[in-house]
């Protein structure tokens, strides 16, 4: 029997987030070991292991200053955050 996940608040966890349109890829730096994609949707994914909560609140609120369109977050919970 397969069990989840736990999140935590002070553990690395994978996330994956989906913005609007084309965004380069130097400021991901936020995400340790990244991958920056884009789709034929017109939209950037970018997907990597985020510290910690804090960490990804940070992320979150450096891409809405940076006033792109936030298409989804997703916690992938079949990838090892560690």
């Amino acid at each position: 029997m397969e069990t989840k996940p736990t999140l935590t608040l002070d553990q690395p966890a994978p996330y994956r987030l989906c913005l609007q349109g084309r965004v380069s890829a130097g400021w991901h730096d936020w995400l340790k070991d990244s991958t920056v994609e884009h789709n034929e949707d017109d939209q950037t994914v970018v997907t990597g292991i985020v510290r910690d909560q804090a960490a990804l609140f940070g992320l979150l609120s450096f891409v809405r200053d940076l006033g792109v369109p936030l298409v989804f977050v997703e916690f992938l919970e079949n990838s090892k955050g560690e």
